[in-house]
């Protein structure tokens, strides 16, 4: 619209010049080298007009003259740019999509068409990871080493390198650069972290926790709850050669994630050797508070071993008050009046348990005692065999045959750091690879083997034959009557006060 409007402006006023022009004719007369010529105005512009047209498009010419091997130069080069981008183009698509050697040969056009050296090698250096060509790739990132600019991202693609190959220092090595050197690089935080971990470098992993947490590379709960499983790994390691070390250890994890109950159950055994038993038991509370688990009542019992059972009964019924709605707690509850025959404790106790579905070994077998101690044994004998068949508790496995609890391989605690420091779970590595032995379950009674019935004369008419369940293999050799509960072993569990713990 602008250049409509300036269009029409320029031929009005083109067109008033020639009226004016025309009106008034006027004349123009020059002389040069002895000749002269006169003639009128409106002809003389427009001689003027047209040789300085002449003489604009002749200069022009010269200047196109002049500059065109500049001019082919650059149009070359620009040819050869436009090509190389196009090579690029392609070399990456091909990367992406996985098609290695295309993504190769694009590569090394692009690299010969465009004077982009770092551009180039990281492009040769992405297409033989995408064609595998590993050692290749490998080579292109260290020469990629060799620039500033580009030292980054060849420490980020030699760790990747490191990573696939299963070469865990040589990933802390290019990691543990890159996170030096750049503050903001999540990836190097995350690939050497884990690089310490999956190397069992504990001590490292938690500098490295600590600075990530700094640079606001994790979240905070999720930094805490990741220290606290290094923290109760490296306690568990120092228990034999430096028992105060890892007491204090115990207690930092404790601390860090109150609810972690391998924390938290350490503790609770560190802590009394030092006569710090209200500290220990505190622990133990708060963590039966958040996450009530089988083995933070054992600890609890067994924090005084001098206590009489009563007060231990007393003691563990106060731990249950914690948290009086958790199955947990209603699991100890029952087991506690099952021990002191208080059969209206037991039923009120176990009663909502017993519409779950579908019902655990544990509960089967409480349930069996609790229908023995009210005298009903073919209730026993149901319960019983339903136990037998019931699946266990991923809680109740951690707890191993010889009573210790989270008695897990390193490789289990390593897997342990993500799944509690991430996702706030916690595994159960026994129960998942069935090491549920004897003693990690609970104790029931076995069926006893059906009598023989009385031989029957034969009938005249064929009747179907029912043939009755096989009973159980004796594995146990205790009597029915001191089979123990189906819940903690309930050692002695008050804390007490030390006269040190006074004050």
């Amino acid at each position: 619209m602008i250049r409509l409007i300036l269009t029409v402006a320029l031929c009005v006023v083109t067109a008033i010049l020639a009226v004016w022009l025309t009106l008034n004719p006027g004349t123009a007369s020059f002389e040069f080298l002895g000749w002269q010529a006169e003639t009128s105005f409106a002809l003389f512009m427009g001689v003027l007009i047209l040789a300085a047209f002449l003489l604009t498009v002749l200069w022009w010419l010269i200047a196109k003259m002049w500059g065109a091997p500049d001019a082919w130069r650059k149009l070359r080069q620009r040819r050869r740019r436009e090509q190389g981008v196009d090579a690029l183009e392609r070399a990456l698509i091909a990367a992406a999509a996985g098609e290695g050697e295309l993504a190769v040969r694009q590569a090394a056009r692009a690299d010969a068409l465009l004077e982009r050296p770092a551009l180039s090698r990281l492009l040769a250096a992405r297409a033989a990871e995408a064609a595998g060509n590993l050692l290749a790739a490998r080579g292109h990132y260290e020469a990629l080493l060799e620039d500033p600019k580009t030292r980054l991202v060849a420490h980020r693609g030699l760790s990747v390198l490191a990573e696939t190959q299963g070469e865990t220092g040589n990933v802390i090595t290019h990691a543990g650069k890159a996170f030096a050197e750049a503050r903001t690089a999540r990836w190097a935080f995350d690939s050497l972290f884990n690089a310490q971990i999956a190397a069992a470098r504990w001590d490292d992993a938690l500098e490295t926790l600590s600075e990530g947490e700094k640079r606001r590379h994790i979240a905070p709960d999720s930094a805490a709850r990741r220290r606290a499983v290094i923290l109760t790994v490296k306690a568990r390691q120092t228990r034999q050669s430096d028992a105060e070390k890892a007491a204090e250890l115990a207690e930092k994890a404790a601390s860090a994630s109150p609810g972690f109950a391998p924390a938290a159950v350490l503790a609770g055994d560190l802590l009394p050797a030092r006569r710090r038993h209200r500290k220990a038991a505190d622990i133990l509370e708060t963590a039966w508070r958040l996450r009530p688990h089988p083995a933070i009542a054992r600890a609890y019992g067994e924090l005084r071993k001098s206590d009489t059972a009563a007060k231990k009964a007393a003691r563990l019924r106060t731990l249950a008050g914690f948290n009086p709605d958790n199955r947990e707690s209603r699991l100890l509850l029952t087991g506690i009046a099952l021990q002191q025959r208080n059969i209206e404790a037991a039923r009120s106790a176990i009663t909502p348990l017993l519409a779950e579905t579908p019902l655990s070994a544990r509960v089967c077998t409480l349930a069996a005692r609790l229908t023995r101690l009210e005298g009903d044994e073919d209730a026993a004998q149901r319960y019983l065999a339903r136990a037998a068949h019931a699946p266990g508790e991923p809680d109740w496995s951690d707890i191993d045959g010889d009573g210790e609890a989270f008695n897990f391989a390193e490789s289990d605690w390593q897997r342990l750091v993500y799944a509690w420091g991430d996702e706030e779970r916690l595994i159960h590595p026994r129960h998942e690879r069935f090491e549920m032995i004897a003693e990690a379950i609970p104790d029931r009674v076995l069926l006893e083997a059906p009598k023989p019935a009385a031989k029957e004369p034969p009938a005249t008419d064929t009747a179907p034959v029912i043939i009755a369940p096989a009973p159980l293999p004796d594995r146990e050799t205790r009597q029915r009557e001191e089979t123990p509960a189906a819940g903690p072993r309930f050692a002695p569990d008050d804390p007490g006060v030390d006269e040190d713990d006074k004050g």
